[in-house]
């Protein structure tokens, strides 16, 4: 989202539970648009299956684009290609 000021303004939202993250580190987070984030909060991280699902993907895809359902939004995250390699990297060396 961008602000009057021409500034971005994004909401830091953990990608799965602690649950899935035995450590802290950067690379767990997403960036979003406040909006985005209210609403992977409410339909992915509220929601084990979803969270399973995502992780499923992410563990497996080749693609850094991820393509997500929330309520009635069909939307993506798109990863830069470091933060899709570390994010897969600390689902696979927790496994």
């Amino acid at each position: 989202m961008k602000k009057r000021d021409g500034k971005y303004h994004f909401k830091a939202v953990e990608a799965l539970s602690r649950d899935h993250f035995a450590k802290e580190h950067e690379a767990r987070l997403l960036a979003m648009c406040p909006l985005c984030a209210a609403m992977y909060n409410e339909f992915v991280k509220h929601d084990e299956s979803a969270m399973e699902s995502l992780k499923n993907v992410l563990m497996n895809s080749e693609d850094a684009e991820v393509f997500l359902r929330l309520g009635e939004l069909n939307t993506s995250v798109r990863f830069v290609e470091s933060h899709f390699l570390d994010i897969r990297t600390i689902i696979k060396a927790q496994e």
